[in-house]
């Protein structure tokens, strides 16, 4: 899967979870595990590997990253596991705190 595949499947999961300010504020993209807060994204044709790249998110200036992603992985679970990652950011952050949000089996 590449970087461009893992953009399209997690974009339905992020207007699942965020009102729309919030998803009005979101600005994401798949990183280098090994830099997740320098410059540079991954190219939409760059391949996910497993453990080297993570998804990062900012909502309402507030910065986030997903566990490692792993391309290999059913998209299913690739999307939960990144679901589960955003529920955790939501309810720890300044406009959420608190929050469950999302499907009710995360827990």
């Amino acid at each position: 899967m590449n970087a461009a595949e893992v953009v399209a499947l997690l974009t339905p999961m992020f207007r699942e979870m965020l009102d729309d300010v919030e998803l009005a504020s979101l600005r994401f993209g798949i990183v280098p595990m090994d830099d997740p807060d320098g410059p540079h994204r991954l190219r939409d044709d760059d391949p996910v590997r497993s453990n080297a790249a993570v998804v990062r998110w900012q909502i309402l200036g507030e910065r986030g990253w997903s566990r490692g992603l792993d391309g290999d992985e059913d998209t299913a679970t690739l999307v939960r596991g990144v679901q589960s990652d955003l529920q955790d950011f939501i309810s720890e952050s300044d406009f959420g705190w608190g929050q469950l949000r999302g499907p009710r089996d995360l827990t």
